[in-house]
């Protein structure tokens, strides 16, 4: 078979623009484009709702905590550094109304949590986005030191204050809302 001087063209022109695809990919192109398509809505018993995006988050004062995830049947997923938004900043910034008791938390795939508004007011509880320094491949995650791994949900996309007892997808199962890990 015979290749015309244009097809080896056509073939060299696809090569460079997977490369630049793959480059930009490297240097955060489009993972940018990700990050600001990904929206977390802020509802309920607020008194300024609001939608942001992942880069919207980034662009806010941030704290780092050390903590280990551990799963309900005690395994450890490992003790790691993550970074993000304490998420009492994000209650004040958003004006918790009164009557609320409990926050909902709730995932693209429907998985869903719950913190009472004490917990939640904790200085310790993050929304991150960074994974011991880097991205997390579900965006964002809910640190809750302390409590079981059903609590810390991955890829929020609402937050949500109510005034009743909210009972997430484990909850809802008779697992301990409480969800302390003894000791």
């Amino acid at each position: 078979m015979h290749v015309t001087r244009k097809a080896k063209l056509g073939v060299f022109s696809a090569l460079i623009a997977a490369a630049v695809i793959v480059a930009a990919y490297a240097v955060g192109g489009p993972s940018n484009e990700r990050s600001s398509q990904v929206s977390i809505s802020f509802t309920g018993l607020v008194a300024n709702p609001v939608n942001f995006t992942l880069d919207d988050l980034r662009s806010m004062p941030n704290a780092t905590i050390t903590s280990e995830l551990t799963c309900v049947d005690g395994q450890s997923l490992g003790v790691h550094t993550w970074t993000g938004v304490k998420l009492k900043n994000l209650l004040q910034a958003r004006g918790i109304l009164e009557g609320a008791i409990k926050v909902a938390f709730f995932a693209g795939d429907r998985y869903a949590t719950d913190l009472t508004v004490q917990d939640a007011m904790r200085d310790d509880v993050l929304v991150a986005y960074l994974k011991d320094g880097s991205p997390m491949s579900q965006n964002t995650k809910l640190v809750v030191p302390g409590k079981w791994g059903y609590k810390w949900i991955d890829g929020i996309a609402e937050i949500r204050l109510v005034d009743y007892d909210f009972m997430g997808s484990w909850e809802g199962r008779g697992y301990s809302d409480d969800a302390t890990i003894p000791g």
